[in-house]
């Protein structure tokens, strides 16, 4: 009775320190995809972008919004268990940020999940949703500065000052929009 007893608490220990070990493993290699992402040169990524790392550069364009980091399939998964199944799909890091009311998606390919970490970090894609609503996929990254900065369409924009026909100054300038006596 005592032997079975420890036998069985020796079989409960060993599995569920099996159960509790696994997660923080897979935990580990993601930080690790992450880390290998965040560090890649953005040049290497885009020959028109400076020696900086992916990092760097996406704090810099989001202008100090956080920045979501997650390790997924690049969206290449079915979702169906007997087709998904067997296939080696690819790792991406993706990195999401939100700024001005535009949420920005960018995906880098860093392996697969059955061979792990694989070649040099690759651009899989970028991806810009507007407050208009608009979802624009750009084919460099160096494109998302540009995009970052577009004007919104529909929203006002400042207009010239006017000009009087007598002084030939914008209003408030000396000689501005009263008239001359």
């Amino acid at each position: 009775m005592c032997m079975r007893r420890i036998i069985l608490s020796f079989w409960f220990v060993l599995f569920t320190g099996c159960w509790w070990a696994q997660p923080q493993s897979a935990d580990k290699a993601e930080q690790v995809a992450i880390q290998r992402a965040k560090k890649a040169l953005v040049s290497s990524l885009d020959h028109s972008l400076p020696k900086v790392s992916l990092e760097f550069f996406l704090n810099y364009e989001a202008g100090g919004a956080p920045i979501q980091w997650e390790v997924n399939d690049c969206g290449e998964q079915t979702g169906n268990p007997s087709t998904d199944r067997g296939s080696d799909s690819p790792m991406c890091v993706e990195a999401d940020f939100a700024k001005n009311q535009t949420a920005v998606t960018v995906l880098v390919s860093v392996g697969t999940f059955q061979k792990g970490l694989t070649g040099d970090p690759a651009l899989f894609s970028v991806t810009v949703n507007g407050p208009d609503g608009r979802s624009r996929s750009l084919r460099r990254l160096g494109e998302l500065p540009k995009e970052l900065h577009r004007p919104t369409r529909g929203m006002p924009r400042d207009l010239p000052v006017p000009v009087t026909a007598s002084s030939g100054y914008p209003c408030g300038a000396p000689g501005g929009c009263s008239r001359p006596d």
